[in-house]
């Protein structure tokens, strides 16, 4: 299993200030804002063809909750303490547990690099009125350190039509202060804490469509959302390369949402909060060729989400309030180990097992796994890993009530949803055929069944009020609303190829280039029918050259193929071409100009399903500097 890194110096280069434009230059990902539009605009991310639920998201090793239908925006995820982001692709439920279908994105951070006194700062500007800030300081002494973090960052709203007041992205401001530190208690022993604040404001407006000569109505769609890290490990160095860790996490995360009608007293209001409290225990064992990992977890995530109306009738305006999720909790234990036994000096054998028991469920999950990794030469290595992942359902698909009438429909949850299983197959090489040439390639394939999905069938027609159960504990009171609710009614297949090769072409030339196919299959109304929104072809190219006077180019073009959103409708193929030139501007600084998305291709909100991008055309300028000074 090959763990690709992408470090807080590279996303800079990428030209990037969140998790999610880091990741967007990835081979063989897709984070695509508008692939969601109905959720957000989220940036999620799609591996090896899964996306939402079924990718799991972690913070230093802890689930980031939060999600926006399913969706983890990884664009709320500042790069202000992050020292890298690591991908792990295919199924790896064995060692990370639920929702680890498609793959495993682990956000890190790190104690300082320099003893004493070290500091970082950035300061940028963008050409739809944003700014970011952001600042740390630092003291590392012989048995402890203590780092400071805060960013700040707005951006204006963005609006596709020019008739409408409607906007596509919303204006966004969002704060993010931070604090982690570390001490050395004793000999062998190491504690951590990470505590962090992120507050998101976004003010975002809606105009619906309505009939030629009425007056539009226009919506304003405010959100503010809260979310507090704390996290605390501890490390016991039992020598011999064998370690004990202890971790215990909290997670607050408050969502306020309205939807207000400009002139009048109709009004909307979610508020919704959730927590999540989480323990692990995961001991590292070293007896000469074998390496044992033995893990303990168990977390208890709790959901509430409260809806208030305002209407207006001609008796004066009414307000209602509706719980759409009636305080539920989920709460998982786990079980899971790994050995890497190292057979001879080029191979070595990686079996491993998950067990994970669901109380909502009265049951549990068994999810196996083995990897094999054989380097018949130091220039030549070969992977190959198959295991089972599985994703328990979410708050949201056991108890939310989603309450659409205006729409024509009701979204109920459903307690009696069973977990999806997968079992998936990944391979890979990496070939080193001459210094500075490295050539990869690889391939997987995934079979899921059980998938979560709307049941076509309503569970109550406006046609016919007798489809209603009898033992529906929430009859709805409107006769004209079609009431749908989850089901596991989906399976489907995804495979693919990856090839990628570096080189080194002199020490001032460094190029990349890469190729990713995805084939996928909707194998529950159609085999051979693609999944929806899954681009098939995705190329790429980057370069990075140190020029004269002490400038540094990169540049990297990136081509998405169109993908199948539907019978007789696809999304439009495009192309992105990011650029970015830095120079020192003393030692251990730079000043850098940059534009990403060049050839400005740019989603048109006409065409149904077109998911280009949102935001076209973006040029910044900036400037980042780090305590100490150092000759580079």
């Amino acid at each position: 299993m090959r763990t690709r890194v992408v470090t807080r110096e590279e996303a800079e280069r990428r030209g990037a200030t969140n998790v999610g434009e880091a990741l967007d230059g990835e081979l063989g990902v897709q984070v695509n804002p508008s692939a969601y539009g109905s959720l957000g605009n989220p940036s999620a991310i799609q591996i090896q063809g899964f996306d939402l639920d079924r990718v799991l998201v972690l913070e230093d090793g802890e689930r980031v909750i939060g999600d926006a239908g399913g969706a983890i925006d990884l664009s709320s995820l500042p790069l202000s303490d992050v020292s890298r982001i690591e991908l792990v692709t295919g199924p790896t439920s064995s060692l990370y547990g639920a929702n680890a279908i498609g793959g495993v994105v682990n956000v890190l951070s790190a104690p300082p690099a320099h003893p004493g006194f070290s500091g970082r700062g950035r300061i940028e500007g963008r050409s739809r009125a944003g700014l970011l800030v952001q600042g740390a300081g630092a003291y590392r002494g012989e048995a402890a350190w203590a780092s400071a973090d805060a960013s700040f960052q707005r951006e204006d709203s963005l609006s596709l039509l020019d008739d409408s007041a409607a906007t596509t992205l919303p204006e966004r401001a969002q704060h993010l202060v931070g604090l982690r530190a570390g001490a050395a208690l004793g000999r062998g022993i190491d504690v951590r804490l990470r505590a962090r604040w992120i507050h998101d404001e976004q003010d975002g407006i809606e105009q619906p469509p309505t009939l030629p000569g009425l007056r539009p109505y226009i919506y304003d769609v405010p959100e503010v959302t809260n979310r507090v890290t704390l996290h605390l490990t501890e490390t016991l160095d039992l020598g011999g390369g064998s370690n004990l860790r202890l971790a215990a996490g909290r997670q607050w995360a408050f969502r306020t949402s309205g939807r207000d009608q400009r002139g009048s007293d109709v009004a909307e209001l979610r508020e919704r909060s959730g927590t999540l409290q989480s323990y692990e225990a995961i001991a590292t064992i070293a007896q000469g060729q074998l390496t044992w990992v033995a893990g303990a977890r168990a977390e208890v995530e709790s959901l509430t989400q409260e809806h208030r109306t305002t209407a207006v009738s001609t008796s004066g305006t009414s307000d209602s309030a509706v719980d759409e999720v009636p305080d539920t909790e989920l709460g998982s234990a786990a079980l899971y180990g790994q050995l890497a036994w190292k057979l001879t000096d080029r191979l070595t054998l990686m079996p491993g097992v998950r067990g994970e028991y669901l109380p909502r469920y009265s049951g549990g999950v068994i999810a196996p796994r083995l990897a094999l990794a054989y380097r018949p030469a130091p220039s030549l290595t070969l992977r190959i890993s198959g295991g089972q992942g599985f994703r328990a359902p979410s708050a949201k698909e056991l108890g939310f009530s989603f309450d659409h009438s205006s729409l024509g429909y009701i979204l109920k949850g459903n307690p009696h949803l069973a977990p999806e299983k997968s079992w998936g197959v990944n391979g890979d090489v990496t070939w080193i055929p001459t210094e500075g040439l490295t050539l990869r390639g690889g391939a997987f394939s995934n079979w899921v069944d059980g998938l979560i999905d709307i049941n076509p069938t309503p569970i109550r027609s406006s046609a016919d009020d007798d489809t209603q159960p009898d033992d529906d504990p929430q009859p709805d009171p409107q006769p004209d609303v079609d009431t749908y609710t989850y089901m596991n009614i989906a399976r489907a297949r995804t495979a693919g190829i990856e090839l990628s090769a570096t080189f080194q072409a002199t020490a001032w030339l460094r190029a990349e280039a890469g190729y990713a196919y995805l084939w996928t299959s909707d194998d529950t109304t159609e085999p051979g029918k693609p999944l929806s929104s899954k681009p098939p072809h995705t190329a790429q190219a980057a370069l990075r050259a140190d020029l004269p006077f002490q400038l540094e180019l990169v540049t990297r073009l990136r081509t998405i193929s169109g993908a199948f959103i539907q019978e007789g409708l696809r999304a439009p193929g495009f192309t992105t071409l990011d650029a970015r030139l830095a120079r020192p501007l003393w030692p251990s600084s730079q000043a850098y100009v940059g534009v990403r998305n060049l050839l400005g291709a740019q989603k048109d909100p006409d065409r149904h399903g077109d998911h280009r991008p949102l935001e076209g055309r973006t040029v910044y300028l900036g400037v980042a500097a780090e305590l100490p000074w150092e000759d580079s």
